[in-house]
């Protein structure tokens, strides 16, 4: 309590103005696994000390002496692995690094409570021998049974295994790294299925119709009128199937805003009023049953927020005809693969237009394009000839056809246009009138017409980045070839993916040589370090692994957990390392000094392991669909721990063991220039 409202109060300033959002929860939320392992590895030490005998208070000085160093340098380093997350230079970033924030917040407020506060407490909390209240025996009975299950658990499978992994450390190594390219490969294979973007539900549904320009406005209606029946329908099903008193959507709402343009909103009841209806699972339901709807040019079921913009590839060229070609081979591409739904795009038509061309024989009686447009835009648009002062203030005189002569397409046809010669052509004499369609906007980018397709994608069924990569890998080459002017680039989600994926690996880097450099300090060594970052790897296949196992899609708030796993892991490597230091400075051997290290700091991981994956089941068995985007960072963080454990009791006293094997071989190589053997 005393770190998250340390935190609170922080994050509350107008210096760091975070907000308390589902964003900031969620890291205090994964942060209470961080906080606790600081406390139990200072704990277990105070404790171990004082079952030494002497005074409480020198006993509990020296647990905490002991393990100073390790846990100061192993939160410094959990703030490194967090703090590069503050440096993405993105709007969505930006957002997100509210989790690192108040993260960082938490871990310094642990650090000042555990070596300060914490210690006191622990200097007065009696001992086994100690207990003196039938309250405080009856539970010691429960802690002695439970202690003797973990010490049980220590001496008869614990040391036997690290006892060989470190004799058979170079085959230990191997199935290790067998094992992570096993995870690795279903990761790349797409085995373990991966959306960036999560769909965060909503309360309300919204269901939004555009219709063909030549549509009537009765066809309007009654599409919107059929699609809001197939609604209630299915509001009336989904409330008897589930037994409920009240139908899961509680309001309709249409909004008709002309011929063109339809929408309805259907609120939701709360949550906790339809625990067996999800958002996301009516919204397939409704547009499955709507199906095709005639004169539609867009029909788009929503019930979670597009995150990014949602699904968009950018075409670019210069010559619209081959634009508007490759525009609909991406968009008969996109209708192939399953899970992608309401394709469109900028250059469908929608606004009726009147295109005049001159005729090549118009030249000979004077013309030229610019007369067809000048007259034309003068009759109809009217021309400024000139300007005068009036009242102090400046009016333009402009210049046009009667009103009743100009509103009709009627009047344009009956147009007559004047030579170079004085003479009084029709229209239709001149120019060639096309009618036509066309978007009601035009994009242009770098001197280029651009349009943007636009997919709905069913994450249940696909991920954004597969149906991308489909795109770039197979779709692409073939417009490059077909099209040669014709540029195809990621918009929407797509590229704010890339961006962040950019910031993410160069936070990561970043982070690698934060905490390389943090843990050389109190290691006084280059290269144990690097065996304490050699293990992360293995967590975060590991957390992509409890993705599988649990049903889960590998996501953005994933890498949050994966994160706060790399602070654990590298806190108890550092830990387990110190005690090895600790254990050779006494003259011990490295099987013994391995031996010792492993069982003397095999409870403390024990404890911090269990108590951060229970800590989480709450979270991991969460059923409200609010918080299932939430859930992939959690189950990183609990897997990524449970397979981390033993990484951490075994791979580590393996990597030190070979580590000093290498070593060995330096230390015993013969120098350049030997000293010569002295005669006694």
């Amino acid at each position: 309590p005393i770190s998250v409202m340390g935190a609170l109060a922080v994050a509350g300033t107008k210096w760091v103005d975070y907000s308390l959002n589902d964003v900031t929860t969620f890291g205090l939320i994964i942060a209470l696994g961080i906080l606790v392992d600081d406390a139990v590895v200072v704990g277990e030490s105070v404790f171990e000390e004082r079952r030494k005998g002497g005074d409480n208070i020198k006993g509990t000085e020296r647990g905490v002496e002991r393990v100073a160093v390790a846990t100061v340098f192993g939160v410094l380093t959990t703030i490194a692995a967090f703090y590069p997350m503050l440096l993405i230079d993105n709007p969505l970033g930006k957002v997100l690094a509210g989790f690192s924030g108040i993260v960082i917040l938490a871990l310094i407020f642990s650090l000042i409570e555990s070596k300060f506060i914490l210690p006191a407490h622990l200097a007065h909390v009696p001992l086994d021998g100690e207990r003196r209240c039938l309250l405080t025996r009856a539970w010691g009975r429960v802690q002695d049974g439970a202690q003797g299950g973990l010490m049980w658990f220590r001496d008869h499978i614990y040391r036997p295994a690290l006892e060989f992994s470190v004799r058979h450390r170079y085959a230990v190594l191997i199935l290790f790294v067998a094992a992570g390219a096993l995870g690795l490969g279903m990761l790349t294979k797409g085995k373990i299925k991966t959306v960036f973007f999560p769909d965060v539900p909503g309360q309300v549904i919204t269901v939004n119709l555009e219709m063909d320009a030549r549509a009537p406005f009765s066809l309007t209606r009654d599409n919107i009128d059929r699609i809001e029946a197939v609604g209630r329908e299915l509001n009336a099903e989904l409330a008897a199937q589930a037994g409920m008193d009240s139908p899961p959507i509680q309001t309709f709402f249409t909004v008709v805003d002309g011929a063109g343009s339809a929408q309805i909103y259907a609120e939701m009841l709360p949550v906790a009023e339809r625990p067996q209806v999800a958002i996301l699972d009516v919204v397939r339901d409704w547009r499955d049953r709507v199906g095709a709807v005639e004169g539609a040019s867009e029909l788009e079921f929503s019930g979670s927020e597009a995150l990014a913009g949602g699904f968009r590839i950018r075409l670019m060229s210069k010559d619209e005809d081959l634009l508007r070609a490759a525009s609909e081979e991406m968009r008969a591409f996109l209708a192939e693969i399953d899970g992608v739904a309401n394709i469109r795009d900028g250059l469908v038509g929608g606004q009726p237009e009147l295109k005049l061309r001159l005729r090549p024989d118009a030249r000979n009686l004077g013309f030229t394009a610019e007369t067809l447009a000048s007259q034309i835009g003068y009759g109809f648009g009217g021309a400024e000839v000139t300007r005068v002062r009036r009242d102090g203030a400046e009016v333009r005189v402009v210049v046009q056809n009667a009103r009743a002569a100009r509103d009709t397409i009627h009047d344009l046809m009956q147009t007559r246009l004047r030579s170079d010669t004085g003479v009084w052509v029709p229209l239709g004499t001149v120019a060639e009138i096309e009618g036509a369609y066309v978007a009601g906007a035009v994009h242009r980018r770098d001197g280029q017409r651009m349009n943007t397709v636009m997919a709905s994608i069913d994450r249940s069924l696909v991920a954004p980045s597969e149906v991308g990569q489909a795109v770039f890998e197979q779709l692409v080459p073939a417009l490059a070839a077909k099209y040669p002017t014709v540029k195809v680039a990621a918009a929407g989600e797509l590229e704010e993916m890339g961006e962040i994926q950019g910031g993410l690996t160069r936070a990561l880097m970043l982070a690698a040589v934060l905490i390389y450099v943090l843990m050389a300090v109190p290691l006084k060594s280059y290269w144990q370090p690097v065996v304490i970052l050699a293990i992360v790897p293995f967590g975060f296949i590991a957390a992509s692994v409890g993705h599988l196992i649990m049903g889960v899609s590998l996501s953005l708030f994933s890498f949050f957990g994966m994160l706060a796993l790399t602070g654990v892991v590298v806190n108890d490597s550092l830990v387990m390392i110190t005690r090895y230091n600790q254990a050779r400075e006494e003259g011990e051997t490295v099987a013994e000094a391995l031996h010792d290290a492993g069982i003397g700091r095999f409870q403390a991981i024990f404890l911090t392991t269990a108590t951060t994956v229970i800590g989480l089941m709450p979270l991991l068995t969460e059923t409200s669909e609010q918080a299932q985007y939430l859930i992939p960072a959690a189950v990183s963080l609990a897997f990524g721990e449970l397979f981390g454990t033993a990484l951490m009791l075994l791979l580590v006293p393996v990597l030190i063991a070979i580590a000093e094997d290498v070593l060995g071989l330096f230390r015993s190589a013969p120098r350049i220039h030997p000293t010569p053997e002295v005669e006694p």
